[in-house]
């Protein structure tokens, strides 16, 4: 009997895994590349049985004339190592709280440009959301509902140790399109990419995420919202391996809005007055394919190796990506390059180093909100179907005749630059020294530093030339340059001491340690007008800007934990607290305490068809630091007293006293196993509240500030999360299909400062409000007039949905594979001023049945334009074939081949009127999210991809 067994998610083959013919003692262990070979097999049916030390048992049942076996194992919850603390880690088995884990395989399904862009859909709590679809990214991710409101929204990020930034730095663009005046004095409406998207994921080993405070607790201040630690691939041992995936592919427009199709003349005259007379010809012209049509050809070159020799593992790795968007001068470039490097000194010290260099470059065109009207999709309304907008034989584009800048989208895409440039470094060290070890004590000393260098580069070009320069602020041309430095540094040492005597009785890991982190950004603008002779460069301008900003906090943390193994290891209990100080507290050497206390017990099993039942229980609390200046008063250095220059105070007062935010949360769930690990099951329940919220107050004129950052208030938050996997059918043919669900309430419990809007446009289009008793996430509008005519104002939508579900499929035959998943999120309600820009022009698709009474309806009601976004989408498939054995054989050295056919984002089913129900123009904020205001189009993408190893 001949055969091979191998890893159930990556088909690598297990090597020492025991092969044992059922009921004897007879058997063999597989080679390195997981191949075995059993000897004398008694005549007629056997029963062989497979075990390894990391995989759960199989039985498979071998027929009498069945010479030749192929069996696939899985690596069980119960024997996956989880992070618990700074320093340590339990097997899943004995978890105390909820981690959910994403490996390489489900990582890489299908290619994503981004690591958030390749999770969505695949963790249950996490609500991850692209803002535009933009290339490059710009995705914010909120796990377990809103945590702040005036606070950082972004969840913690840890690769390979290195607490990286996430930041999402705005390019200036809103200086020419005053997207930030009115009600929404935000620049994130820049249409800002968080620099997690500069991360290669096919370098991702695994993913935990810490979703509750009980969780995260060990990072204190900065785990408010949730804690994302990304391991690398590292060397095993083993012959060199070589791995090398081409794939080509492309990006096509996911979806329109159409327009209206004007049948006479003396329709287009009553829109666009006498004018249309001139332009009306009857052709038509289909502007949304024009602007966002292309279909240019995308690459992906990946290359590993990764090996051992000596004492020396090593995993080294290179990617070159072009995607280029669908818009002209759209796209995005990524060349990554890793090295991470494993090496022991004999029996005492261990050291890892992990160095990753990046370098990126988005081309992200003008979309977005913005008040000058020259944005691709602020202008489309305006740009009738029987308009022809594209340039003559000379190239000169035509002006927009209904449009008082003659803005003229094409012209825009075609002329407006818009780059943004980053080149970073990460690196990471790590140490471990075994001072004490025997069979029952180890104690040893972990010591680890890391740092996150990048440069953002934007350069934004106007030139003089476009129809809407100068009508857009007088002077014709502007150039725009920012710089953004960035480093994070961090370094810790901890020592661990663990004592497993041969009893089982009781087990202990007990670890305690110091960390100093820092984290500094300074950024640079220049903005540039009036160029002479329609010079690009900033020096060419007459009329000069610059503006610094810069921030530098530090932090120090001191913890101290315990992980006690109790009763044959059937009950854990780990308990925890963590000191920390932070330069952005008011009181900078104040020592704020976050604990935690976690306890899990494994249930015996009552029927052999359950095997593995736990019930679990953890509290723990986290914190979300002021952001920086929040404790000094603003002073403005460009005043002008009496001609002048001079400081003046912006009106907003600092608090000396300001303290981070405080969240509390209680979690409670089950996990089990049944038949052997063919159904897994995971369902948690969980309460956070947080306290001493960031908000501002006002105050009285006579202070000379109109507002104040405070402490104050509450938030509770209440949700479901639940897991199930289930594998239906193995043998030849295998299914595997899990499925995730969650669902979140909040509710603003106390609030001492008056309710007040969090962004939004007013309570005639819809805006977000804080108010004690009610929804974080509400929306609040006009509902019609009371009898004296004024306006009533109540809910009228909510951006948190009613529940989120991830439903994904992996069926196997031989070495053909189809894997495909539908991300469902029912519910969540989007205000859509794209259709409302349409309607007001009188160019939405449905105008004349519909757009007329949306409009005459909006005077009294702002509900016209809350609409649901749910969706169900294909979030990805991919189909691949592992080429026969006799093929790849016939070139030397090449041991596996594959090919695939993906796609990501294929089908979306809405009601929703808009682009894509996912959109999010505002960026990366707690609480103004689902604001649909002209965004960069959404795409599909589709690959073909080789991948061969050696």
């Amino acid at each position: 009997m001949k055969g091979r067994v191998a890893d159930r998610l990556t088909n690598e083959g297990l090597p020492l895994v025991r092969v044992i013919i059922k009921g004897t003692t007879q058997g063999v262990e597989t080679e390195l590349d997981g191949t075995f070979s059993l000897p004398n097999v008694p005549p007629g049916s056997v029963t062989l049985l497979f075990s390894s030390q990391d995989y759960g048992e199989r039985e498979v049942r071998v027929g009498p004339t069945q010479r030749e076996l192929n069996v696939a194992l899985d690596n069980i919850f119960s024997e996956e190592m989880v992070v618990v603390g700074r320093a340590s880690e339990l097997a899943r088995k004995h978890l105390a709280n909820s981690v959910a884990t994403v490996n390489a395989e489900e990582m890489n399904r299908a290619p994503a440009q981004t690591i958030d862009q390749a999770l969505q859909g695949k963790v249950a709590g996490a609500n991850i959301q692209a803002n535009s679809g933009a290339p490059g990214g710009g995705i914010q991710m909120r796990l377990r509902g809103v945590s702040t409101i005036n606070g950082s929204t972004a969840p913690l990020y840890v690769i390979d140790g290195v607490l990286v930034s996430d930041v999402a730095i705005g390019n200036g663009m809103y200086v020419v399109t005053e997207s930030v005046r009115g009600s929404n004095p935000n620049p994130t409406q820049d249409n800002q990419v968080n620099r997690i998207a500069d991360i290669n994921p096919n370098d991702i080993e695994s993913i935990e995420i810490l979703k509750g405070a009980s969780a995260a607790a060990i990072y204190g201040s900065k785990a408010a919202n949730g804690v994302v630690i990304i391991n690398t691939k590292r060397g095993k041992a083993g012959d060199p391996k070589v791995e090398i995936t081409q794939r080509l592919g492309m990006y096509t427009l996911a979806n329109t809005l159409g327009t209206r199709r004007f049948e006479t003349v003396e329709e287009a005259v009553e829109v666009f007055g006498p004018r249309a007379r001139d332009y009306f010809t009857g052709k038509t012209y289909d502007h949304e394919k024009e602007l966002a049509g292309r279909r240019d050809l995308s690459t992906e070159t990946l290359a590993s190796v990764s090996g051992a020799s000596g004492n020396t593992k090593y995993f080294a790795s290179a990617l070159l990506r072009d995607d280029a968007g669908i818009i002209k001068n759209t796209g995005y470039e990524k060349q990554s390059f890793r090295l991470n490097l494993s090496q022991t000194v004999g029996e005492v010290v261990e050291v890892n180093v992990a160095t990753n260099l990046i370098h990126t470059l988005g081309q992200r065109g003008l979309t977005n909100n913005d008040n000058q009207t020259i944005t691709n999709y602020m202008v489309m309304p305006t740009v009738p179907e029987f308009l022809n907008m594209e340039p003559d034989a000379a190239g000169v584009y035509p002006r927009n005749p209904f449009l008082a800048n003659g803005a003229n989208p094409l012209q825009t895409s075609a002329l407006v630059k818009n780059d943004e440039d980053v080149w970073r470094f990460m690196g990471s060290g790590d140490a471990t020294i075994h001072l004490w070890k025997t069979d029952e004590h180890h104690l040893r000393v972990l010591a680890n530093a890391g740092v996150d260098r990048f440069q953002q580069e934007n350069k934004l070009l106007f030139p003089p030339e476009l129809n809407f320069e100068p009508i857009d602020d007088t002077f014709p041309g502007t150039s725009l340059f920012g710089t953004s430095q960035v480093r994070n540094i961090n370094s810790g040492v901890n020592l661990v001491h663990s004592y497993k005597p041969a009893s089982k009785f009781l087990s202990a890991t007990t670890s305690a340690g110091v960390q100093f982190e820092e984290r500094r950004i300074d950024s640079k603008y220049v903005v540039s007008e009036n160029l002479s002779a329609g010079q690009p460069g900033i020096d060419s301008g007459t009329v000069i800007g610059v503006r610094d900003n810069e921030s530098h906090v530090r932090d120090r943390g001191y913890y101290v934990q315990e992980e006690l193994l109790l009763l044959d290891e059937r009950l854990t209990l780990v308990g925890a607290v963590r000191g920390e100080q932070t330069s952005a507290n008011g009181n900078a050497n104040k020592l704020y305490f976050y604990p935690k206390l976690a306890s899990a017990y494994r249930i015996p099993s009552p029927v052999p068809a359950i095997h593995e039942l736990k019930v679990r229980v953890a509290y723990g609390e986290t914190g979300n630091q002021p952001l920086y200046g929040m404790k000094f008063s603003g002073m403005n250095s460009r005043a002008n007293v009496q001609g002048t220059p001079g400081i003046l105070g912006t009106g907003v007062a600092g608090d000396p006293n300001i303290r981070p935010e405080r969240q509390r949360e209680i979690e409670a769930g089950v996990d089990a196993l049944f038949l052997e690990g063919d159904v897994m099951l995971e369902l948690s329940v969980y309460q956070r509240a947080i306290s001493d919220m960031l908000l501002q107050r006002a105050l009285p004129a006579s202070t000379g500030f109109t507002t104040q950052f405070v402490n104050g208030g509450s938030l509770r938050n209440r949700g479901v999360e639940a897991m199930l996997q289930v594998t239906p059918v193995r043998g030849n043919f295998e299914w595997t299909s899990s499925a995730t669900f969650a669902l979140n309430r909040s509710k603003v419990t106390s609030l001492p400062v008056a309710p007040f809007q969090a962004g939004g446009f007013g309570n005639s289009l819809g805006s977000f409000y804080i108010e004690q008793g009610q929804s974080a996430t509400q929306i609040i509008g006009n509902v019609g007039r009371d009898a004296n005519n004024n306006p009533i104002v109540r809910k009228i939508g909510d951006t948190e949905p009613t529940f989120t579900m991830g439903f994904a499929n992996t069926l196997r035959y031989q070495d053909l594979t189809l894997s495909f998943m539908f991300h469902w999120q029912q519910g969540s309600d989007i205000v859509n001023l794209t259709r409302y820009l349409y309607d007001d022009a009188g160019t939405s698709v449905d105008f004349e049945t519909a757009g007329r009474q949306r409009v005459e309806a909006r005077r009294t009601s702002a509900t016209v334009y809350i609409e649901d976004a749910t969706f169900l989408k294909l979030r990805e498939v991919t189909l691949s074939y592992n080429l026969p054995k006799s093929w790849v054989s016939a070139i030397p050295k090449l041991q596996s081949a594959r090919l695939s056919l993906s796609g990501r984002n294929l089908l979306t089913f809405t009601g929703y009127s808009g682009l894509d129900p996912e959109v999010s123009n505002f960026g990366n904020q707690a609480i103004a999210r689902n604001i649909d205001v002209a965004p960069f189009p959404p795409s599909r993408s589709f690959w073909t991809s080789l991948d061969v190893g050696f």
